[in-house]
């Protein structure tokens, strides 16, 4: 892993964590609705693209950069096979 070696970790942190709660995770997202603010940043698209994959409820993401926005729109339909 490039990134770990970048950051000057051995492993991941959080991987078992999530992976041991996926469903529960999965079934509390479902139901709720999220406003990220400031979205389209590196940790706003990071958690954006967490939430998005589980499946809200309702998911707003808002950000100052409409460059930035399209980008992260762009991504999030390539990466999930949206059209």
């Amino acid at each position: 892993m490039y990134i770990l070696n970048l950051i000057g970790r051995e492993k991941e942190l959080f991987n078992q964590d999530i992976a041991k709660h996926e469903k529960e995770l999965t079934e509390i997202v479902t139901t709720l609705r999220f406003l990220v603010i400031g979205g389209a940043g590196t940790i706003g698209q990071a958690v954006t693209k967490e939430i998005f994959k589980r499946n809200p409820k309702k998911l707003h993401v808002v950000d100052i950069s409409e460059n930035n926005m399209v980008e992260l729109v762009r991504d999030i339909r390539s990466s999930f096979g949206l059209y």
